[in-house]
């Protein structure tokens, strides 16, 4: 018990203590907090100013705002940059002073003439609501880094000394707070956009949202690439002013913008439908980098970097075209693939055990892996050049009777079956090859590379699970080499015997019995052929469960695997080398000699 009251005691001391500390903490920040407001020169909040006014002795700027936007009354009437302005304010709220000097030590005209304060060089003025204030800031002090600055509308105030980078960052231009966004879209909201090329070779590009897809309407019927348009678009919103040149939207033909090289427009549909529209003019004179701009609705003069608008007007045909050979689908909703070539046709299924073949050599389960990134392949595959958008002669191209032919059939969520999409593959040249789809008339050359992915035998995508048996019914396995043999027993109570005893191989054994239980092949290697050399292996495995099954392992292949079928099929397949490696040295290490002539 009186350990029980000390502890209690000492608890409480702590929390007094804890108490008695964070109280004097706060009182410190409070300190601090009220040194630092009382050398605050304004007390007000940024977001209640609605009027501005930066008057210099060559410059002057008068921003109002509206509907929480501020924009320049004078001496243009512009948007201004939101931002800008309220860093500036900011800077107004918290700007402190080094040093107060009371208005009694002012004296007289003549020493604020001397300070710099009769005629400042910098007048900044806000007004909340009715009441207007401001600052006025003269030169700067003999010593130290600072400014003499006076509150602009009160004769009887202070001067304070504040640091001179106060003057710079508050001595702003309209062409420092004017908004230079060129485009001010929501992407989520356009619904067409393009581009117009003047020149001799005019070229008008059109592009239509269509749900979640964007259409090409001019200069031809096609599609556009989705995600192209978007970078299109989004690379618009951070197109920016360099310079503005002249606002009385007068004497157009110096600049090139009369006549138009070219034009870019954004249609935004919305609560508030607008066409935004770019024109682009001539080259800056002395400034070849830029180009002479101006909107549309407005009559702002500016330039602009000639290299970004170059290729956003003059490529983006090309950009947003979209490469794709075969119109977009979804892997997920093909049910079936049709493959053509060199005479042969091999069918692929979708059923509810998986995929299935039928095609010469094989039919069965095939690999469900190969047959769906065979199909994204073919879903991604990009044409190298646009041959021809309406040909003439589709000999030409060998596509009148193509080389070759990839079908696929797909069925929507909703259960419709829309007409299979045929990829037509025509003849092959050293740029690579022609091909078509069933779609579009449109001829497109893709590398020649690409079809070597194309199954040549059915058995090319058999499933490659070999063997599907369980682990617990696996009862005994024989591994016979020319040199050494093992058998592995699996007893009723699990344990593991080589040659009828346990050892130290016996968790070696136990893996290599759940491996070979569920043996897959490292690819199939087609119909068993003499150089295999599975007439006489280099090994056998002879597995006893709820069936026996023969493994034979031959020949060495060239890239290091070995040559191995499983008897009564015709097919062989590649055995890992790590795999027969592994089953070797387990062999070895369970060893027996073995017959003579034993293979």
């Amino acid at each position: 018990m009186k350990q029980f009251r000390s502890g209690l005691l000492l608890l409480l001391v702590a929390l007094v203590l804890f108490g008695y500390i964070t109280l004097v903490d706060r009182g410190k920040q409070s300190t601090e907090e009220q040194h630092r407001t009382e050398k605050q020169i304004f007390r007000f909040k940024s977001q209640d100013v609605n009027w501005l006014r930066i008057a210099a002795p060559d410059h002057s700027v008068t921003l109002e705002k509206k509907d929480n936007h501020w924009w320049i009354a004078s001496p243009v009437r512009a948007e201004a940059d939101d931002s800008a302005v309220e860093r500036l304010l900011t800077e107004l709220e918290f700007l402190e002073s080094e040093r107060t000097i009371p208005a009694k030590e002012v004296g007289n005209a003549e020493l604020l003439k001397q300070w710099g304060l009769a005629a400042p060089s910098l007048t900044v003025e806000f007004r909340e609501g009715k009441e207007t204030r401001g600052l006025s800031i003269g030169r700067k002090t003999a010593v130290r880094d600072l400014l003499y600055a006076r509150a602009a509308q009160d004769p009887g105030a202070p001067v304070y000394l504040v640091n001179s980078a106060v003057a710079d960052r508050l001595n702003k231009s309209a062409d420092d707070l004017r908004n230079r966004v060129v485009f001010g879209f929501d992407s989520l909201f356009v619904q067409r956009c393009g581009v117009e090329q003047a020149g001799s070779a005019p070229l008008s590009v059109e592009v239509m949202r269509q749900g979640t897809k964007w259409q090409l309407l001019k200069p031809l019927t096609a599609r556009a690439d989705a995600t192209k348009v978007d970078e299109w678009l989004s690379s618009l919103t951070t197109l920016r002013v360099r310079k503005f040149v002249s606002d009385d939207g007068a004497s157009l033909n110096q600049y090139g913008l009369a006549s138009p090289s070219d034009q870019i427009w954004v249609d935004q549909k919305g609560e508030k439908p607008r066409e935004e529209r770019l024109l682009i003019g001539s080259p800056v004179p002395g400034a070849p980098s830029d180009v002479y701009a101006k909107k549309l609705s407005g009559n702002a003069v500016f330039t602009l970097p000639a290299a970004m608008v170059q290729h956003m007007a003059r490529g983006f045909f090309q950009s947003v075209r979209d490469r794709h050979v075969v119109p977009s689908f979804s892997v997920s909703e093909v049910v079936r693939l049709q493959v053509e070539e060199n005479g042969k046709s091999i069918g692929f299924a979708k059923r509810s055990q998986g995929w299935t073949v039928d095609g010469d050599g094989y039919k069965g389960i095939v690999d469900l892996e190969r047959v769906e990134a065979f199909l994204r392949s073919l879903r991604s595959l990009e044409t190298q050049a646009f041959v021809q958008d309406v040909p003439s002669d589709l000999r030409v191209f060998g596509l009148s009777h193509p080389e070759g032919k990839v079908v696929i059939q797909t069925v929507e969520a909703g259960g419709s079956s829309p007409a299979p999409v045929e990829l037509l593959i025509g003849k092959s040249e050293k740029d690579g090859t022609y091909v078509k789809n069933s779609l579009e008339p449109f001829i497109y050359r893709i590398a020649s590379q690409w079809l070597q992915d194309l199954p040549k035998e059915a058995w090319q995508w058999k499933n490659r699970e070999v063997l599907q048996l369980q682990p617990k019914d696996v009862q005994e396995v024989r591994l016979a080499f020319p040199s050494c043999s093992v058998t592995i027993r699996i007893s009723p109570d699990g344990r593991i015997l080589l040659n009828g005893a346990e050892g130290a191989a016996a968790p070696q054994a136990k893996m290599a019995v759940s491996r070979l239980s569920q043996l897959r092949a490292v690819r199939w290697i087609g119909p068993v052929r003499p150089e295999f050399g599975l007439s006489k292996p280099e090994a056998t495995v002879v597995i006893q469960a709820s069936r026996v099954v023969t493994l034979r392992i031959g020949a060495l292949l060239p890239d290091g695997g070995r040559a191995a079928q499983v008897e009564g099929d015709a097919l062989a397949f590649e055995f890992s080398a790590a795999e027969f490696q592994a089953l070797g040295e387990l062999a070895r290490a369970g060893w027996k000699p073995t017959t003579p002539g034993r293979g």
